[in-house]
């Protein structure tokens, strides 16, 4: 079974007063299903099949069905089947599928700097494969996986950034290769539902965290989770002024599901917190009040190592306001939030 955490995340998402009944003996197909991102609405999905007996079939695209099927080993159901190939290959499922969500993605810098045709081509290559299959299956829906990463460099005066917003990208810099790509299948997104009736909608998460993160992933906040677990002083490695959203995977996945299945098609929405922190402001919170009790410390400390290859920003805050004229909520501040991340790693 699911750990303590991850249990009451998904009870807590599914009690929210969304049309569930919807989803109901549907098919849902998705891509990049191995995903930490989209891990909850997996499990979300396999929740409302045990619990409401909603009957949804999960077929999820992976890189690795193994993996995959290890990944969500607390859990065994007939429902859900992983299909291993890449989604810029052409994609040949023979059940009817009702709905689409695309979350195939590289989304660390890591991989920007390394891989950046890999980064690019899921992005539009594997869009265009998944909208075709929408087409020939005449989906009900359709959920894009963007980023509030596209909006660019805009104007200080400009933030929290709207959906409307849109500031510079120089497509001549390598850094550019993830952000230029989601802007892309944005407008294909948009250019299919407009040839071909292709009823899309478009989420752009900010920076989302949660059980099943990779402690290793090498960002700044998923050092400080891997500290804490392994009982470690935070190492920062900038001067941390820049100022992020840090956004709990309930939240953001009830926004997802919020943004499925009553946002307006056509549309996008931003899903993130609206509470502003520096990276080296939550370094230091976290430390002295929410694990007080560890004794650990915050040191300065520059690796250029970790200079990866990505677009700098100082800030990348966003606005919400769209998404909670839909009814979405925030329920976990960051004190609770990353207490809940910690807490499941030691219940695993």
């Amino acid at each position: 079974m699911r750990n303590r955490i991850i249990e009451d995340d998904l009870k807590f998402i599914s009690n929210a007063d969304l049309p569930w009944d919807e989803l109901m003996g549907k098919t849902v197909l998705i891509s990049g299903a191995a995903g930490f991102l989209i891990s909850y609405v997996v499990h979300l999905l396999l929740f409302l099949n045990e619990n409401r007996n909603a009957n949804i079939k999960i077929i999820g695209l992976v890189r690795n069905a193994e993996r995959a099927y290890e990944k969500y080993n607390a859990v065994s159901s007939e429902n859900l089947t992983f299909v291993a190939q890449d989604v810029c290959d052409e994609i040949s499922v023979s059940e009817k599928i009702d709905y689409i969500i695309h979350a195939a993605s590289y989304a660390t810098p890591k991989v920007f700097r390394d891989n950046p045709v890999g980064t690019i081509l899921p992005n539009v290559i594997g869009t265009k494969n998944l909208l075709e299959l929408a087409v020939k299956n005449n989906v009900d829906g359709f959920l894009f996986f963007s980023t509030s990463g596209v909006y660019g460099h805009v104007a200080d005066e400009d933030y929290p950034v709207q959906e409307t917003c849109f500031g510079a990208l120089d497509s001549m810099e390598l850094s550019s290769c993830y952000l230029e790509s989601k802007r892309m299948g944005e407008n294909m997104c948009v250019a299919w539902m407009h040839q071909y009736g292709v009823p899309i909608k478009i989420v752009r998460p900010a920076i989302t965290y949660g059980p099943g993160l990779d402690l290793d992933g090498g960002r700044s906040f998923e050092d400080f989770i891997s500290c804490i677990v392994r009982k470690q002083d935070i190492k920062l490695f900038s001067d941390g002024r820049a100022i992020r959203n840090f956004c709990y995977i309930a939240d953001a996945t009830l926004g997802f599901f919020t943004v499925l299945l009553k946002g307006e098609n056509g549309q996008a929405y931003n899903v993130a917190t609206d509470h502003e922190i520096s990276i080296k402001d939550l370094a230091q919170y976290l430390v002295d009040d929410v694990f007080p009790d560890l004794g650990l410390k915050v040191i300065h400390e520059y690796d250029a190592s970790r200079d990866y290859l990505r677009t700098q920003y100082s800030r990348t805050t966003v606005d919400i306001n769209k998404a909670k004229a839909l009814g979405w909520t925030l329920s976990f501040p960051i004190t609770e939030g990353f207490k809940r991340v910690v807490q499941s790693f030691e219940e695993d």
